[in-house]
């Protein structure tokens, strides 16, 4: 099963596949993981949008969580889209591959990668270490992790200076480095702080504190 945010991309992969004689067939987005679980897959091929905005507003991490466990799953992603965050809900044996897009693999690294993923192991490349673990899954300092749990339930900065008996200019600061090490550029059509709540609130970031507990 070859599913793309872009449908001409799936086509495309769907073709390629087709002509080495093996059998794929495109599925839209919406039924990926209703047809992950009909049986009739062995594995899934997945490009999400190359949009962190798109990525999170589209709900793919959640429909790749939720592709069957049985099933091989490869992802060819962007080192800035998360999909790191995929391989620790991804139990043994649900094999895995994630493949940098931004340095196209050929079709028979896809290929190899699949029949590993297969086997019920995992294959993850190198980008999605330096950018996943450090920028997306963690590396907040406790003083971030406060703010951003503030953040991540709605507060103003002010509000959250006064929970926190913190300076607001510091809690600008801290925002600042939040947005930073999420990888949420300055867009004056995105929301970064609806962005960084919902990474949150779905467990992509892992923000969750002392405090909190």
């Amino acid at each position: 099963m070859v599913t793309a945010a872009d449908p001409l991309t799936a086509l495309l992969l769907t073709e390629r596949l087709s002509d080495l004689e093996l059998s794929a067939q495109q599925v839209a987005f919406d039924d990926m993981v209703e047809q992950s679980q009909s049986g009739r897959f062995d594995a899934v091929i997945a490009v999400p949008p190359l949009s962190l905005l798109d990525y999170t507003e589209g709900r793919w991490h959640e429909a790749l969580v939720d592709v069957d466990q049985g099933l091989a799953l490869a992802v060819l992603a962007t080192p800035r889209v998360p999909v790191r965050a995929i391989a620790g809900v991804r139990p043994a044996g649900g094999g895995l591959a994630l493949l940098d897009s931004t340095t196209p693999p050929s079709l028979w690294t896809v290929i190899a990668s699949i029949r590993f993923a297969m086997t019920g192991r995992h294959t993850i490349d190198s980008a999605f270490t330096a950018y996943g673990e450090q920028k997306v899954l963690g590396g907040f300092s406790p003083a971030e992790r406060l703010v951003y749990e503030l953040l991540a339930c709605g507060y103003s900065n002010r509000a959250i200076a006064e929970q926190l008996f913190l300076s607001e200019r510091t809690v600008e600061t801290h925002v600042r480095q939040i947005f930073m090490r999420l990888g949420l550029s300055e867009d004056a059509s995105t929301n970064r702080r609806v962005l960084a709540a919902r990474l949150a609130l779905d467990g992509t970031a892992q923000v969750s504190s002392n405090r909190s507990r």
